[in-house]
């Protein structure tokens, strides 16, 4: 009978003993903050990318050096003490698509066609595209391996300069304004690497021209190689 009421005081005398313990160690002035996993980085961004568009109309064939790149200046934020930060920043892109297709107006100017060339024999024959742009991240980076890297995200662009170029041994043609081309651009971003180098790759919900007015399903996307240079 006495050992039936004497075990429960005994451990009522421990778990106090051991609240007040924990207690004091929490405030325990000699003990250093908790640091964060990671500090703010990757600031400055450089991507290098091959571009191309879905579903190329019939007959438009695409050469494989169709390259282009970002450069994004980021302000990142980590969360808390775990391995997760918000990215959001700002900056710029270019695209250059070689292609054998060219750009073709319908006679009033509200329809854009793609379609190939009858020349066989050219130096360049490209569409260009430059965006600004502002990105926006999520990234993590583990407990385990702080320099492994996972980011999702997006960005939204604005097109400030559209236009063609076709150079061949008679001389060099550039056409600006590409009419019915949206400026507006918009898609997902995705990034993995390790420490300063991470495989990249954008894939755009919106599509390259005006719908109704322009080659149908023509949607943008680029994959490559990212530089986190700060």
């Amino acid at each position: 009978m006495q050992l039936r009421y004497f075990l429960p005081k005994q451990l009522f005398l421990l778990f106090f003993l051991a609240s007040a313990i924990y207690a004091k160690a929490q405030t325990s002035p000699e003990e250093a903050p908790p640091k964060k996993i990671r500090e703010p980085k990757d600031r400055i961004i450089v991507d290098f990318s091959y571009d191309s568009f879905t579903h190329l109309p019939k007959g438009i064939a695409q050469k494989a050096y169709s390259f282009g790149g970002n450069i994004f200046f980021m302000y990142d934020y980590p969360v808390g003490y775990g391995p997760l930060s918000l990215s959001f920043g700002g900056g710029f892109s270019t695209h250059d698509v070689h292609t054998n297709g060219k750009i073709v107006y319908s006679i009033d100017g509200k329809y854009t066609s793609f379609e190939p060339l009858t020349q066989k024999k050219y130096n360049t024959n490209k569409l260009s595209l430059n965006y600004f742009e502002i990105p926006l991240e999520l990234r993590f980076r583990f407990r385990n391996n702080h320099n492994f890297k996972l980011t999702i995200g997006g960005k939204v662009g604005y097109a400030f300069n559209t236009h063609t170029k076709y150079e061949d041994h008679e001389g060099k043609i550039k056409v600006y304004k590409i009419r019915n081309i949206d400026p507006l651009r918009y898609g997902a971003t995705f990034r993995i690497g390790y420490d300063r180098y991470v495989f990249q790759c954008f894939y755009a919900f919106s599509e390259l021209f005006y719908k109704g007015r322009g080659e149908s399903g023509m949607i943008p996307f680029s994959a490559g190689i990212g530089l986190l240079l700060y």
